[in-house]
């Protein structure tokens, strides 16, 4: 009886211990999720853990878990912003709340915006940040009217050029990406000595969009001779002779359209032989240029019967020579 009572004894103890220290545990939990005060960095983080659970647990429409994510990642982003501007967060009296709030707002735009629109974040990241920055010197001003007058001081509108600097920075990047994309024979020049595009490989007339064109235009005229019989492409020659069939057409289903397609004027001329066609592809530039002169590319090819099979056979890309004007005539070769 003695020892059962002792056995029910440490139980009790064991158990009293161990409800002490989920007691303890649970104190410890409070104390460090719950905000001392309602304006506190930890209150909209409690809102951000509560709603992330609602959209990941409970909400099935798409709308709404869409809405209360975007809720979510703003009371988190207004957490954040409140514990960076305080202390270990204040380097020397600045905050580095603004620049952890605007990469924050800009992962979200990264994530909400369309494809073709993703550079609103990085352009907008800077003025963020200022707008953030301004907001903050308001908001620890001793009156409203001082913290607008801070506003106008020298160093706060050196930090606004700065930041305004950053954001014209990243539009002329992105404005250049769309050049190049829309216009991709840009690449094929030496921009080596350019203030404003930065390239790691020297010029290549390989990045032309004649270049790419032409060489199109020999896939698609060797995959029709490899899968066709010589008849039917024989045929295809003197369509293509008579203008009733066009490889560049053809050719621009396999690259795509880009917009600079518009200015390249490709044409095709053929010779005919005894069982052998010689088949010429001229891509000339009809943009503007620097000089009056002609810009162009030329691939010659040969088609011949070999059985009942047509072989084709093609030559390197020739370009114009630089310089050449459009009367025929050498001009300035200098670049």
């Amino acid at each position: 009886m003695k020892f059962m009572m002792k056995q029910f004894l440490d139980v009790t103890q064991q158990l009293t211990k161990l409800t002490n220290n989920l007691w303890e545990t649970n104190k410890k939990i409070q104390k460090a999720m719950i905000p001392p005060k309602v304006v506190h960095w930890k209150t909209p983080l409690l809102l951000s853990i509560f709603l992330a659970l609602l959209t990941v647990a409970a909400v099935t429409d798409w709308r709404t878990r869409t809405l209360l994510f975007d809720m979510s990642w703003l009371f988190f982003t207004l957490s954040m912003g409140l514990l960076t501007s305080q202390q270990p967060f204040v380097i020397k009296g600045v905050s580095l709340s603004p620049w952890v709030t605007s990469i924050l707002i800009g992962l979200w735009l990264l994530v909400r915006l369309p494809s073709d629109r993703k550079e609103i974040a990085w352009i907008s990241g800077p003025i963020i940040a200022v707008v953030v920055l301004a907001i903050i010197e308001i908001w620890n001003s001793e009156s409203k009217r001082e913290g607008i007058r801070s506003l106008v001081r020298p160093q706060f509108l050196m930090i606004t050029l700065v930041h305004l600097l950053f954001s014209c920075w990243f539009a002329f990047h992105f404005l250049i990406q769309g050049w190049i994309q829309q216009y991709p024979s840009v690449l094929s020049q030496d921009l080596r000595q350019s203030d404003y595009v930065v390239t790691f490989q020297k010029p290549t007339i390989n990045r032309s969009r004649g270049v790419v064109i032409l060489n199109a235009m020999e896939r698609y005229l060797q995959n029709e001779a490899r899968t066709k019989p010589w008849a039917q492409v024989e045929q295809m020659l003197i369509d293509i002779d008579n203008e009733r069939f066009f490889l560049r057409n053809q050719a621009l289903k396999t690259t795509g359209i880009v917009p600079e397609d518009a200015s390249w004027d490709v044409k095709t001329s053929i010779v005919q032989g005894e069982s052998r066609y010689q088949l010429q592809m001229q891509a000339t530039w009809l943009g503007l240029v620097f000089r009056p002169e002609i810009y162009s590319f030329t691939k010659s090819c040969e088609v011949f019967q070999i059985a009942n099979r047509a072989t084709v056979t093609c030559d390197a890309i020739k370009r114009s020579q630089p310089g050449q004007k459009k009367d025929g005539t050498a001009g300035d070769s200098q670049v």
